[in-house]
């Protein structure tokens, strides 16, 4: 009997989930009401310690099987059974049907080694070891090891991370899958339809029963729209590190159709994805029709003037074109709008060169046959077309300027190109006055491994990459200099040869070096395979830009890629740039054109931190930092904002294990509370006095924060919290806590109104009222997830919940209006610092290390994983690790490195709604719709443009 599926695991601890996964992939594609044959999945049942090898009995399972299941963790990585299993398939089946789901343990894919990096994996036996080519399908079961719900519900964690490793078993992608899972949902709807109809005959005597059908007709309808929301938000995430437009769209219905978890994730991964992306200009086209015969694509090509104000792209794919009607397109980047098309605009076969002089008002583009259109940009005018020769009469091959190049002033022009004279072609390159049309100099001889470029003083630089050799075309004269050979320079027949803007240096395409050509010397290289067209910068350095493949990325001087500004579904067939990095601009195979900022990120903002103030400065309210130098300390606020310089007090505050003097400003920064071995003193900022007496609190006293009428303090001491009033230092309030709970934790609100006190194992919360004290609100047990060694709190914005991360990782949310408590059942990160976004439906925590960073989030409701986002690293020698996250009440988290690097990061879902909007507002295509909407009324989430 041939069977989908064989699962290999550890039988000493993953008997549960396998059998959990055995029965969850033989029920997917199933309803209540309708059936269809479940995937046949083997799973063995003994532990097979008698045998001395495979029984017969499991070889002709694995045999009769299509795809194998690897339930990978170390257990499984140690036993024999499983280590035999996995070589008896390897030598019989190969490794094509070969999928991984992990129970336990870490798998590292190393796509430098295309293998597995074996230092870090420990859930895989090292008879995987070069296995594989690529990385292999993986499904991450982690959470549901040791968990008690393994729900196959639609919608359910489980039957996700289940529907990925069944989708191959049905010959389906994963969101094929999901459609077909979408559609016998709405199989079930028809069914139930047809039932209310059937009832509405005899409705007076069961009107019961009808409206018993109502209700699950409408219930049916929630799932279906659920189910929806998370097959794209599946699909967005699938799509996301390819093409990040789409993604964009795919999670803005996803969260339009049904706000989830999963649309939440799927919001937060395209933002992150879309982080350099200025705007999209066009959708791709989904193909690359080839209709321009053998050997031919169709053409997408774009061009950033020098000086950055102005984008010029044209398409075979241009969906605004009509009848036989040709333009380019135009796009004012400063403004951030489309300017009227340059009409009539055409382009040769494949397309051709296109480049702008430096202030952007002339462009000048290569048209068929060899010709060269000089555009007026501001007029929307061509001013002058110039021919170099009869190029109808050549070859296809021939049929194109093999090198192009616009001086910065737009009066000068220079190409290469062959003409069709007898007996045979002749190569040439010519030199024209674009205002006139003149030709100033015309050569013929020479190779066709020609580039060209005009430096900053409009002189005009050959390369001859055949003969490693350059000369020049001075302004204002009319002949070459002689050939200067470039000792080094690798020579030979090659034509990938990319100048910079001012012709000072060269990037060597197949070699994959980079040459200074006014020195003569090799100034870099690189082993990265598939790099295609290259944007260099001038003499003065800076980063170049490069389209490898479908991604554009952005290299260093060294020629090592350290970040990708974006990606395409097609490979990238052009790239541009301004002359200072700021914007570059690319095109795809298959007509997507996008927009991107080189300097900045929409998912992060750097902000300001001169006196470079460190999160160990800070003071207990995370709103306060202070440092003493000499005699004084140096006040300061930090905020979600900025560092703000709030004054400066005569005072040295010590700081160490059995001194903790405290400063805490008031929430307007005109004064300061300082705490110095149990005596408490006010002061004003402003001019550094002091306000009034000062007063004995005892020396347990801890300052936590002032609180919202800026009169009033709450701090803590031995065995209380307690509320001070700083005009009489009289203590209003105290709240005894247990005296033996050394490790009580304590948090307030950002706008002070909600504190979060940890204690023993309970957690309560109280509220600031307008007779100037605390009300308790909620006290709830945290037993579950207590451990003796240690907590941390931390409130939403205002206090409409509080989470608590305890020693092992663990955590847990309440919300305080409802008392609902969601105690954690999966590890994260560490005791870390924690954030709210400010809608409260997720919480932020850093993760990682200095030199692999990111942000995890976690959904509030569930406490399910929502992804992560991975952050820059700050430099060699930097520690970038995240120290504190402070809230702003924008829906914005910044981000406090230890070296005092602030980067405030957008944390709201309906933020990110707008951010995407405003990148790719475009409806969906008529076909994905109906895909995954079809019989659901959703609206387009970006109404300003609508569904077409």
């Amino acid at each position: 009997m041939e069977r989908d599926a064989f699962i290999s695991y550890s039988h000493t601890r993953d008997v549960p989930l396998a059998e959990a996964l055995q029965k969850g992939l033989q029920g997917i594609l199933r309803t209540p009401w309708l059936h269809r044959a479940g995937a046949k999945v083997f799973r063995d049942t003994t532990s097979l310690a008698a045998s001395h090898d495979l029984g017969g009995s499991i070889k002709a399972a694995l045999a009769s099987s299509r795809y194998f299941i690897c339930l990978a963790s170390p257990e499984a990585a140690e036993s024999r059974w499983v280590r035999e299993e996995i070589e008896y398939w390897r030598t019989n089946h190969g490794m094509e049907n070969f999928l991984i789901a992990v129970s336990e343990g870490t798998i590292v894919w190393d796509p430098v080694a295309g293998d597995f990096d074996w230092d870090r994996t420990n859930a895989l036996p090292p008879v995987l070891r070069g296995a594989f080519v690529t990385e292999p399908l993986w499904v991450d079961l982690r959470p549901f090891r040791d968990a008690d719900d393994r729900s196959m519900a639609p919608g359910s964690p489980f039957r996700d991370r289940v529907a990925s490793l069944a989708a191959p078993l049905h010959g389906l992608v994963k969101d094929a899958l999901d459609s077909a899972d979408l559609r016998m949902q709405r199989r079930a709807v028809r069914v139930l339809r047809n039932f209310v109809a059937s009832l509405t005959v005899v409705s007076l005597l069961a009107v019961g029963a009808g409206v018993y059908a109502w209700q699950k007709r409408g219930e049916a309808l929630a799932r279906a729209r659920t189910s929806a929301s998370q097959a794209l938000a599946a699909r967005a995430l699938d799509t996301v590190a390819r093409d990040p437009r789409k993604a964009a769209q795919f999670a803005l219905y996803a969260q339009e159709v049904q706000p989830t978890g999963e649309s939440a994730q799927a919001l937060a991964q395209a933002v992150a994805a879309n982080g350099s992306v200025t705007r999209h200009l066009q959708a791709g086209n989904e193909k690359v029709a080839n209709f321009h015969g053998v050997a031919h694509v169709n053409a997408t090509k774009v061009a950033v003037s020098p000086d950055g104000s102005v984008l010029a792209y044209y398409s075979d794919f241009d969906a605004d074109a009509s009848g036989e009607e040709t333009h380019i397109h135009l796009y004012d980047i400063g403004a951030g709008k489309a300017l009227p098309n340059l009409k009539g605009g055409s382009w040769p076969q494949d397309g051709g060169w296109m480049q702008f002089s430096a202030d952007g008002k002339s462009l000048a583009v290569e048209g068929p046959y060899n010709r060269i259109d000089i555009w007026d940009v501001d007029r929307r005018q061509r001013v002058r077309t110039i021919g170099t020769g009869k190029g109808e009469d050549l070859a296809g091959a021939f049929k194109h300027l093999w090198a192009f190049s616009f001086s910065g002033d737009g009066q000068l022009v220079a190409a290469a190109f062959y003409t069709p004279d007898e007996p045979e072609y002749r190569f040439h390159v010519a030199v024209w006055n674009a205002e006139t049309g003149r030709l100033l100099s015309d050569e013929t001889g020479g190779t066709a491994n020609v580039a060209l470029g005009f430096d900053n003083s409009d002189n005009l630089l050959a390369l001859d990459s055949q003969i490693g050799a350059v000369r020049d075309f001075r302004r204002g004269g009319s002949s070459w200099s002689a050939w200067r050979t470039i000792p080094g320079f690798p020579v030979g027949e090659r034509r990938q040869v990319t100048l910079s803007p001012d012709g000072s240096k060269a990037y060597v395409g197949e070699k994959r070096q980079l040459w200074d050509l006014v020195a003569g010397r090799q100034l870099a290289s690189t082993d990265e395979q598939g790099i295609g067209e290259m944007v260099l910068p001038g003499a003065q350095g800076g980063d170049a830009y490069a389209a490898g493949g479908r991604r554009v990325g952005v290299y260093d001087a060294a020629l090592r890629r350290t970040r990708v500004l974006g990606s395409f579904t097609w490979p990238v067939s052009s790239v541009s740039a301004s002359s200072d990095g700021q914007w570059v601009a690319a095109g795809s195979g298959d007509g997507a054109v996008s927009l991107f900022s080189a300097t900045s990120l929409r998912v992060g903002v750097p902000l300001q931190n001169k006196p470079r103030v460190k999160p160990a400065e800070l003071a207990a309210d995370d709103r306060t930092a202070s440092r003493t130098t000499g005699s004084g300390t140096q006040v300061w606020s930090v905020t979600a904002d900025r560092v703000r310089e709030l004054g400066r007090l005569p005072l040295r505050l010590v700081r160490r294990s059995l001194r903790q003097d405290t400063v805490i400003a008031s929430p307007d920064g005109t004064r300061a509370m300082v705490a110095q071995e149990g005596t408490a003193s006010l002061w004003n900022l402003r001019d550094g006095s002091r306000i009034g007496r000062q007063a004995t609190l005892g020396g347990a006293f801890a300052p936590v924060t002032f609180l919202p009428d800026c009169d009033h303090m709450v701090g803590t001491t031995d065995d209380a919290v307690q509320v001070v009033d700083t005009r009489s230092w009289q203590v209003v309030q105290s709240v005894s806590f247990a005296r033996e709970d050394v490790d009580m934790a304590i948090s307030t609100s950002l706008d002070r109104t909600t504190l979060a006190l940890v204690q023993n194992t309970e957690l309560t919360v109280w509220k600031w009222t307008a007779e100037k004290n605390y009300r308790q609100v909620r006290k709830v047990s945290i037993e579950p997830v207590w451990t003796m060694y240690g907590h941390q709190v931390v409130v939403s914005a205002k206090g409409e919940r509080a989470a608590v991360i305890n020693f092992d990782g663990l955590i847990s949310v309440l919300n305080v209006n409802t008392g609902e408590f969601v105690p954690g059942t999966t590890a994260s990160s560490g005791m870390t610092d924690l954030a709210f976004s400010s809608d409260t439906s997720l919480l932020v925590q850093p993760t990682g290390s200095s030199t692999e960073r990111g942000l995890q989030f976690w959904d509030t409701a569930t406490l399910q994983p929502r992804g992560s986002w991975m952050l820059p690293s700050q430099g060699a020698g930097q520690d970038a690790t995240v120290a504190r996250l402070l809230a702003g009440e924008d829906g914005t988290v910044t981000t406090f490195d230890t070296d005092g690097g602030l980067v405030r990061r957008t944390m709201d879902v309906a933020a990110w709604q707008r951010i995407l909007c405003d990148l790719e507002s475009g409806a969906l295509p008529q076909e994905e719709y109906d895909r995954y909407l079809s019989g659901l009324d959703v609206e387009a989430p970006c109404p300003q443009r609508g569904r077409s």
